[in-house]
C-alpha cells in the first residue's frame, strides 16, 4: 500500500515535471517565434539594412497619408509624393489608364468594373457590375478588354458617367480558373493575349489550354496556343514586341523555391511546367526529365523571391523618373508565410541585369505582423504618374515627383 502511494506520488511529481517542462517550452519556443517574426518585419521595412532589398535611391522617408480618416504611414524616397487618389470601391485589384487619364479598375470582390475619370478621380463610377470572376484588364485603341473566369468582354467608348457605347462578348469559353487563380490578358498587334493558369501544382495537364497562353484574332476569333509551361502567370506587360510575365510557379518543394519567374515569352516556347523551374532546374518530381529542362525549355530572364505575392507589375516610363529608364516597378501583395509575414510593398528592377530588386515603397506592413493595407495593381497614366491599388482598403493611390 504504501509502495503504492509512493509510485502514484512520484508519478504526479513527474508528470508536473513534464508539464512545467511543456509549459516552459512552449513559452520559449513563442518568444523564439515571436522575436523571428519580429526580426523578419523589421527586416521587410527596412528597420535593418540585413535584408535582401534594399531601398532604392538615397533611402526611404515618412510620409503621412489619411486612409479613412485614419493617419497612415509609408515610406519611398523624398523625391517622390503618394496621396490617395481614389477611393470609396469594394477591393480593387488591377488598373489600367487611357490615353486620357481616366482610369479602369477591376473589382473582384463587387464583381464590377470601375471608371476613375481624370477630371473627377474622387468620384469613380460602375461601368458594370455583373462580371462574375472578373481581375485583369487591358485598354486598347478606345476600348477596355476584361476578362473574367470564363469570358473576355470589350467595352467600346466608356463614358466618365461610365455609359458606354457598346459590350461585346468576345470570347465565351474559357476554362475555369481553379484554386484562387486567375487569368491575365493583354492585346499586342490587333491580338488578345491570355494567360491561363494550371488547374493542378504538379500534374501533366491533359488539357494543352491550362498553364498556357493562347491568341486571338482582336474579334476572339482564331484561336491558337501560343505558348505553354507557364504555372500562373499573375501580369502580362507589352515590351516592345515581346510578352513579360510573372509566373509564381507550383508550392511545394521548398520554402523558397521555385522562385518567382520572369520570363519573356516567345511564340511555339515552352516554359518548364509541370517539370521544370528557373534556369533549367528540374523539379524533384520529375527527375526523367532533366535533358527537357536542361535543352529544350525556357529558363527564367530573372527572378523575384518566393512568398510575398507578387501581383501586378508593369514598365517604368522615362516620365515618371529617368533614373528608372528600364526598370520594372513589382507590387508585393503581401502573404502570411506560417509566422513571417512578407511583402505589402513596391519594389523595382531592372529585368535584363542580375541585380536585387530595390523597394520603393514600404510601410504597409506593421511591426506587430498587421498590415493596415495590400497594394495589388499598378500602371501609368498619360501624366507619367505611377497609379496603385489597395486591395484592402478600396482605394487609388498617385505617386508623383516633388
Amino acid at each position: 500500500m504504501k509502495l503504492h502511494i509512493e509510485s502514484k506520488y512520484i508519478y504526479h511529481i513527474a508528470i508536473g515535471i513534464v508539464l512545467a517542462s511543456m509549459t516552459w517550452f512552449s513559452l520559449s519556443q513563442a518568444q523564439q517565434i515571436r522575436q523571428f517574426r519580429q526580426e523578419q518585419i523589421q527586416r521587410n521595412n527596412l528597420i535593418s539594412k540585413e535584408f535582401v532589398e534594399e531601398p532604392i535611391l538615397e533611402g526611404l522617408k515618412p510620409q503621412i497619408v489619411n486612409i479613412k480618416e485614419t493617419k497612415q504611414t509609408l515610406y519611398l524616397p523624398e523625391q517622390f509624393k503618394i496621396s490617395v487618389l481614389s477611393q470609396g470601391l469594394d477591393s480593387p485589384q488591377f488598373v489600367k489608364s487611357d490615353d486620357k487619364g481616366n482610369l479602369f479598375v477591376t473589382d473582384n470582390k463587387a464583381n464590377s468594373l470601375w471608371i476613375v475619370p481624370a477630371q473627377n478621380p474622387q468620384v469613380p463610377k460602375i461601368v458594370d457590375n455583373k462580371l462574375k470572376g472578373i481581375m485583369t484588364l487591358y485598354w486598347y485603341e478606345g476600348s477596355v478588354f476584361v476578362v473574367t473566369d470564363t469570358r473576355v468582354m470589350q467595352y467600346v467608348d466608356i463614358q466618365s458617367d461610365g455609359s458606354y457605347k457598346e459590350r461585346k462578348i468576345l470570347i465565351n469559353n474559357l476554362p475555369r480558373p481553379q484554386h484562387n487563380t486567375y487569368h491575365t490578358i493583354v492585346i499586342k498587334n490587333d491580338r488578345i493575349y491570355i494567360a491561363i493558369p494550371a488547374n493542378c501544382e504538379s500534374c501533366k495537364p491533359k488539357d494543352k489550354k491550362f498553364g498556357s497562353i493562347m491568341s486571338y484574332a482582336i474579334d476572339g476569333s482564331d484561336e491558337k496556343l501560343f505558348a505553354q509551361g507557364l504555372k500562373q502567370i499573375t501580369d502580362i506587360v507589352v515590351e516592345k514586341d515581346n510578352l513579360i510575365v510573372a509566373d509564381i510557379g507550383r508550392v511545394g518543394i521548398s520554402n523558397q523555391l521555385p522562385a518567382v519567374e520572369i520570363n519573356r515569352i516567345e511564340e511555339g516556347k515552352d516554359y518548364g511546367w509541370p517539370y521544370c523551374y528557373g534556369d533549367a532546374n528540374t523539379d524533384p518530381k520529375y527527375t526523367e526529365q532533366t535533358d527537357f529542362c536542361k535543352n529544350k525549355a525556357e529558363s527564367s530572364i530573372t527572378e523575384l523571391p518566393k512568398g510575398n505575392g507578387v501581383a501586378g507589375f508593369t514598365l517604368i516610363p522615362n516620365k515618371f523618373y529617368n533614373n528608372f529608364a528600364n526598370n520594372y516597378a513589382f507590387i508585393y501583395q503581401g502573404g502570411q508565410n506560417k509566422y513571417i509575414p512578407k511583402g505589402y510593398k513596391v519594389v523595382i528592377k531592372d529585368i535584363n541585369k542580375d541585380s536585387t530588386a530595390k523597394n520603393f515603397i514600404t510601410g504597409w506592413l506593421l511591426e506587430d505582423g498587421s498590415a493596415w493595407g495590400s497594394p495589388k495593381g499598378v500602371t501609368f497614366n498619360n501624366n507619367g504618374d505611377m497609379i496603385i491599388t489597395d486591395q484592402q482598403n478600396g482605394l487609388l493611390y498617385k505617386v508623383t515627383q516633388e
